[in-house]
């Protein structure tokens, strides 16, 4: 299996959202805060949907996101015990496999929000979503 999707990004990122319940998490790329052009900022989010195991710090740098590999996933099976069927393993941070996101599907897309507003991908309101359209489209990674 391939190390595939591939995003790449130089904002400072940060878990803004995470649902047990619901199993989800939103990791949220910011762009730089002297970078202010009004209420809202083009913001890049990470949206992991059946998320099953998360390991990563609260705030980090650049992100590099990947699949993992068949022998990369192996190796972390046998560290972390069996990975659910259908199950993926995004590597969040260039060169470390300490930094990952277990889940079933990965959505991301750039949206014009202000700081702290909800992601459009973890809102239940239409009406909200409909006034955050995804800036470019929204891209859908499945297993």
């Amino acid at each position: 299996m391939p190390a595939e999707p591939y995003v790449t990004d130089r904002r400072q990122f940060s878990l803004v959202d995470y649902r047990h319940g619901h199993t989800h998490a939103v990791i949220r790329g910011f762009p730089p805060m002297d970078d202010d052009e009004g209420p809202s900022h083009r913001v890049l989010d990470l949206f992991f949907a059946g998320v099953e195991r998360i390991s990563c710090w609260k705030d980090m740098g650049p992100v590099q996101v990947r699949r993992a590999d068949d022998s990369e996933r192996a190796d972390l099976e046998r560290r972390i015990g069996a990975i659910g069927t259908g199950g993926e393993v995004f590597f969040l941070e260039p060169d470390s496999v300490e930094s990952y996101v277990v889940a079933m599907r990965l959505y991301w897309a750039e949206f014009d929000l202000p700081y702290g507003a909800v992601s459009p991908f973890a809102s239940g309101d239409p009406e909200y979503r409909e006034a955050n359209p995804a800036v470019g489209g929204v891209v859908k990674h499945s297993g």
